[in-house]
């Protein structure tokens, strides 16, 4: 992991240098975002127009928005080959890839959070009620084994349980496989995957079947903390501070509408995600969960890296959280 980032970033370096003072902002943006809840403020912007609208008052006249959704690509590696200017990442992902980026060009740094979000642990094993109850033939899904937000958090499980000694007692269980793949597992019944720990809508779905229940969230374990941030280069940073101050604006303007009109905003997504299975009212009670805010301002960054600095994931945490965001957060009130 730490390899594959450093070769990465050096070629991104080599490639792009550095921006030049007085340089135009860019007129074409473009954002990679998933179709989930976890980025709702950025399909509410996508769907009302809040960036464009914002950049025009900031004198950015006739901005066009690219929007796309991830392929095979990780968002971060996208960012990293110049395949997008801002993507929606995990905390776990963007914190690795700031120390790999670190004293290279074009280092990362996020702008915004954009929701908090639990991932929660389900199975449909009856007999596992807590962690302790996990046996050696138990297996349970994450999106990355070590280094994706699911798999640290259940280490800081195991760390609170059994000791900081064994925060990896769980490791063995874990396999790597997409939200989509282990909701299917989960739910049919078939094979050795039993448990899932993932995120909304994912675990609303699995848990609306009776034989699959919950066994924590990570807010038990860890506080509330961001789901995911938004996330550009101090390059492009450099070269559009305008735009990135446009993009905060929009954002701030999105998280409004979404805790004034949950409803509205559960209709927004409804008719951007094709595939939902989720009625329009449940969908609006999720939104409107006051436990899963959706703010700007970044939650559980430190909590999280310094726990990475202790099981050697990070080797040089930041010192605070603003050290890995752009100036234009600076001011909120994250931790």
């Amino acid at each position: 992991m730490w390899a594959r980032w450093g070769i990465v970033w050096l070629a991104v370096a080599a490639l792009v240098g550095f921006a030049r003072p007085g340089h135009a902002e860019t007129e074409t943006l473009r954002i990679l975002r998933p179709v989930d809840l976890a980025a709702l403020p950025l399909l509410i912007a996508e769907h009302e127009k809040l960036i464009e609208k914002a950049a025009q008052k900031a004198g950015i006249n006739a901005l066009t928005i690219k929007w796309s959704a991830p392929g095979k690509t990780g968002p971060l590696d996208a960012l990293a080959a110049g395949q997008a200017d801002f993507v929606a990442a995990e905390i776990v992902p963007f914190l690795i890839a700031t120390e790999a980026s670190a004293d290279k060009m074009p280092p990362v740094r996020a702008l915004a959070a954009l929701a908090q979000r639990p991932y929660v642990l389900v199975t449909r094993n009856a007999a596992v009620k807590t962690i302790r109850d996990f046996k050696d033939n138990d297996r349970i899904a994450v999106p990355s084994v070590k280094n994706s937000g699911p798999a640290v958090l259940l280490e800081m499980a195991a760390a609170q349980e059994w000791g900081p000694d064994k925060y990896a007692k769980l490791d063995p269980l874990t396999v790597a496989r997409s939200d989509e793949a282990a909701t299917e597992a989960v739910e049919s019944g078939k094979g050795d995957i039993a448990s899932h720990f993932s995120r909304s809508p994912y675990s609303d779905d699995e848990l609306a079947d009776s034989k699959i229940h919950r066994v924590m969230d990570s807010f038990d374990i860890a506080g509330p903390h961001s789901a995911t941030l938004l996330v550009t280069t101090t390059r492009f940073h450099d070269a559009n501070p305008g735009l990135c101050a446009a993009l905060l604006g929009a954002l701030t303007e999105a998280d409004q509408l979404i805790k004034s009109s949950p409803g509205h905003a559960a209709e927004i997504y409804v008719g951007m995600e094709k595939d939902h299975d989720i009625a329009l009212e449940d969908l609006s009670d999720m939104i409107g969960d006051p436990d899963l805010a959706y703010s700007t301002a970044p939650a559980g960054i430190m909590r999280l890296a310094e726990f990475m600095q202790r099981i050697g994931r990070l080797k040089h945490p930041p010192a605070s959280w603003k050290d890995v965001f752009l100036p234009e957060a600076h001011d909120l009130a994250g931790n």
